[in-house]
């Protein structure tokens, strides 16, 4: 008991500090009038997905496997300076799918952040990068039975928790690409939501 309430204090923590060091560095980018930028993003996103809120609709224990899917996000950047940026973003995953003889379930994920990216600048076109985010997560469930056709649908919203790395290719000095790994984890109403994605993005600075 004692070390469950100290590892969910520590993370409370965490997700605190991850709020103030993402509103105070937002805060500065809008603050000075820097370059922004905005860009489109693709690419696979890898479900780990927590079947249990979905089994728990079928009358009987159900084994569900779902398959990796596919999304996209819009980006909206403002640069504070060479080491800190800030982000908002819009990404829409496409459903998370798991067929087997009787059931059908499909999750889509919504998902509204803002996020802190931190650079570290060096010679040439490559900078490396890390980020953290929270935002809000929409997740709409629908599973349908094969033999009588019925079907339910659930909607949640919550919180979510977002890290990544990543690296920022300069091909001019206003055009970039980027190649990003992040991990976004649901809380509360969504916690069963987290996905690995790997993210390949093109952007034009203003």
């Amino acid at each position: 008991m004692k070390w469950g309430y100290y590892m969910k204090d520590l993370y409370n923590k965490i997700i605190y500090f991850c709020t103030i060091v993402i509103l105070l560095n937002c805060s500065l980018a809008l603050a000075e009038n820097d370059p922004y930028y905005v860009g489109l993003s693709i690419g696979p996103a890898f479900e780990q997905l927590d079947e249990t809120k979905a089994s728990n609709h079928f009358m009987r224990s159900t084994s569900l496997d779902f398959d990796n899917a596919f999304g996209f996000q819009l980006r909206a950047g403002y640069i504070k300076n060479k080491y800190l940026a800030g982000e908002a973003i819009f990404e829409y995953i496409f459903p998370f799918e798991a067929d087997n003889t009787n059931e059908t379930v499909q999750y889509d994920v919504l998902h509204i952040a803002v996020q802190s990216k931190i650079s570290y600048q060096q010679p040439g076109p490559i900078h490396p990068y890390a980020l953290i985010g929270l935002g809000l997560i929409n997740s709409q469930m629908k599973s349908e039975i094969q033999f009588d056709h019925s079907s339910i649908q659930e909607t949640d919203w919550g919180f979510s928790t977002k890290i990544g790395a990543g690296i920022d290719i300069y091909i001019t000095p206003n055009i970039f690409s980027n190649f990003e790994l992040t991990w976004t984890k649901g809380l509360g109403n969504v916690d069963h939501i987290q996905y690995p994605a790997l993210i390949l993005g093109g952007y034009y600075r203003f």
